[in-house]
């Protein structure tokens, strides 16, 4: 009984307090910037920071000269949209076109993110750089677009451009 009591709790408290909002992507949400400030670390013209983030199987991702985009999510509903379409891809799909796809999980709980979330993840065959850092979620997070996929696109790390977009149509649109 008191087993059952904890997993109860520990599924509610996942849904709660996991750091992604199931919010529904909205259309309005999408927009697109070319110039100036996006967020607080990702600015049209600068270089993005260096980051080295693990992901669900330990591998660590670094930003490269080579990179040319960043997908970064902050919340579930986002991160399916790019899942669906991530997990009928070969394994290679991502790093082929010199892409990371960075998901925001730093507000989830230790106990639900072990528990729930990194076995989850692990069911996936391409990379997922789980950022467990809330400070670095922050510099990615554009609060009118929190909701979306955000697309960094990189020249030799310098920030080009960046869209936000909510469905799988424009995702494959940008990343091919």
């Amino acid at each position: 009984m008191k087993k059952n009591l904890l997993i109860g709790l520990l599924i509610g408290a996942s849904l709660i307090f996991s750091g992604c909002s199931d919010k529904k992507l909205n259309e309005k949400d999408k927009g697109a910037y070319t110039n100036g400030t996006v967020s607080p670390g990702v600015v049209i013209g600068q270089k993005l920071k260096d980051f080295a983030i693990a992901d669900q199987f330990g591998n660590i991702n670094t930003l490269t000269n080579k990179t040319k985009k960043v997908i970064f999510v902050a919340t579930k509903a986002s991160g399916h949209v790019a899942r669906n379409y991530f997990k009928s891809q070969s394994k290679d799909y991502l790093p082929s076109r010199d892409i990371i796809f960075i998901a925001d999980v730093s507000g989830m709980p230790s106990i639900i993110y072990k528990m729930f979330a990194l076995p989850d993840f692990k069911k996936s065959s391409y990379s997922v750089s789980l950022l467990l850092d809330d400070s670095r979620a922050k510099e990615f997070i554009n609060e009118k677009h929190k909701n979306t996929i955000m697309i960094i696109s990189l020249n030799n790390k310098i920030v080009t451009g960046v869209k936000f977009i909510t469905n799988e149509k424009d995702l494959i649109k940008e990343i091919n």
